[in-house]
C-alpha cells in the first residue's frame, strides 16, 4: 500500500472528505486553509505528488505518526538505497556565518539498516550516519572528525539525524541537531542526492573527489 493509498483509507476511516482533510492538515501546519486544497490532496492520493513537507501535518490530522503513515510503503519491495550519494548539511558559525559542508558518501543497507560513511577524497572531515528505516523515515546518528589542520583542529561532533526519504528512493532530505564549541543546541538541514547504485572499487574512486565543481 502506497502512503498516498494509506492517506485516503484513513481520511475514508475518519469519514472526511479530501477538502476537510486539506483544511485540517493546514490547522496542523498554522497558514491559512488556501495554502493546501482538496486537488492537491487528489493527487497525493491517486500518487501523481509526493506530499514531502506536508507529510507531518497531514500524519497529525490523520492522528497518526509519520511513521504509521508510510509503514506500509515497505523498503523491501525493491526500493534500495545503496550507492553514492552526495550528501551537504548547513551550520552557522560563529566565526564564519552559515556554512555548508559537502560529501561524496557511500550507503550500504542491511534490512531497515543503514549506514553511510564520507570517501576520503571529498573531504578533509570524514563524516558518517547509522539510520533505522520505518517506512521512508530514517532516523538515527551523525559523526563528524574535523581536519586536524582546520578550523575546528580536529573536534568531533555528534548528534542526531532525522531524514524523509522520497519515494523514488533517490533523494533524502531533513534536519540534524547536535551541541557545537559552547555545548549549546544547533540545528540545521541535511540533504542527500542519489548519484551512482554501484559499491564499486572502480565507481567509488570516480566519487572520491570534492562534490564541488572546481
Amino acid at each position: 500500500m502506497s502512503v498516498g493509498e494509506r492517506i485516503r483509507q484513513r481520511r475514508q476511516e475518519l469519514g472526511w472528505s479530501q477538502a476537510r482533510l486539506a483544511a485540517e492538515a493546514c490547522r496542523r501546519a498554522g497558514v491559512g486553509l488556501e495554502a493546501l486544497g482538496r486537488q492537491e490532496m487528489y493527487r497525493y492520493e491517486k500518487g501523481r505528488r509526493t506530499p514531502r513537507e506536508w507529510l507531518p501535518f497531514i500524519a497529525q490530522a490523520l492522528q497518526l505518526s509519520v511513521e504509521e503513515l508510510t509503514a506500509l510503503e515497505s523498503s523491501a519491495d525493491g526500493l534500495s538505497l545503496v550507492g553514492v550519494w552526495h550528501s551537504r548539511y548547513t551550520y552557522e558559525s560563529t566565526g564564519r556565518g552559515s556554512v555548508t559542508r559537502h560529501h561524496f558518501v557511500v550507503v550500504r543497507q542491511t534490512g531497515d539498516r543503514l549506514t553511510a560513511e564520507s570517501l576520503p577524497g571529498s573531504n578533509d572531515s570524514p563524516v558518517s550516519l547509522e539510520l533505522t528505516l520505518r517506512g521512508t523515515v530514517a532516523t538515527g546518528t551523525w559523526t563528524e572528525q574535523t581536519a586536524a589542520a582546520g578550523y575546528y583542529q580536529g573536534a568531533v561532533y555528534h548528534g542526531a539525524l532525522q531524514l524523509l526519504v522520497d519515494l523514488t528512493g533517490r533523494r533524502m532530505v531533513g534536519k540534524w541537531v547536535g551541541f557545537g564549541k559552547g555545548f549549546e543546541v544547533d540545528t540545521g538541514p541535511w540533504e542527500l542526492d542519489f548519484k551512482d547504485g554501484s559499491t564499486e572499487a572502480t565507481i567509488l574512486g570516480q566519487y572520491d573527489r570534492s562534490p564541488i565543481p572546481e
